[in-house]
């Protein structure tokens, strides 16, 4: 299967939303790489689903890229994944990459804190100075194009435990023209913190998939959501 004809579907479904013209959006991936997603790393599964994403970048995105985060306790900043990449980003920007922390346990609040931080809220800067540099400065540098919306595909197989800091990031991006796609993997658990987040908020959904070995198609109508799609349409 080609990026091409991943694109195809996912304009099938967008058709079926009577939203053949998506506006243009930045598309975001974060995906869990705490120690339980160790075997969807290894066999393949996570760069399928890169793979079908990417179609979805390609359709929103009018540079086809797509920002992406890994996350465990902390988070990292692979490089971009583009066209290009398809077929093999996650070896060489992932697994390859000594730069991404790997495996451990699961934290929402720093990588959903850096999604803001990167589209709407500018990036960090810390500066030192004084004697040895024991003062510290913390400067915002706002991004460009602030103007343009995001959607953020946030895949996850287990829950966090960072609750309440995750749900005050989530309640403040209500403000930005973000909306999330929060998607739960597996069965060992009943995802239900970001199930909560997707009820209570009106820039998120949820959908819940037992394992990563699902069809184009599967994938598309289950994040391409009506909900979505009315979202997209107000802005």
């Amino acid at each position: 299967m080609s990026l091409i004809d991943l694109k195809k579907k996912t304009r099938i479904v967008l058709e079926k939303r009577a939203l053949p013209q998506p506006p243009r959006c930045r598309v975001g991936l974060c995906i869990d790489i705490s120690g339980s997603m160790h075997n969807e790393y290894q066999d393949g599964l996570v760069q399928a689903t890169v793979d079908r994403l990417l179609a979805i970048a390609g359709t929103f995105d009018d540079n086809g890229e797509m920002e992406v985060w890994t996350f465990n306790q902390k988070y990292s900043t692979p490089p971009v994944a583009q066209a290009a990449d398809f077929g093999n980003y996650v070896k060489k920007a992932i697994l390859d990459n000594p730069n991404v922390n790997k495996w451990g346990g699961t934290n929402y609040a720093p990588v959903m804190n850096a999604v803001l931080d990167t589209y709407f809220r500018g990036e960090r800067v810390v500066t030192s100075s004084g004697f040895l540099g024991m003062f510290k400065k913390t400067e915002q540098h706002a991004p460009r194009d602030t103007h343009i919306p995001a959607l953020c595909l946030f895949i996850t197989d287990g829950d966090n435990n960072d609750e309440a800091e995750a749900e005050k990031i989530l309640r403040e991006a209500r403000q930005y023209r973000i909306y999330w796609q929060l998607v739960g993997i597996g069965t060992d658990t009943d995802f239900r913190f970001i199930k909560k987040m997707a009820d209570d908020l009106p820039n998120a959904g949820f959908c819940h998939f037992p394992n990563l070995k699902i069809s184009d198609e599967a994938i598309y109508e289950a994040l391409l959501t009506t909900e979505l799609c009315d979202w997209l349409r107000k802005l």
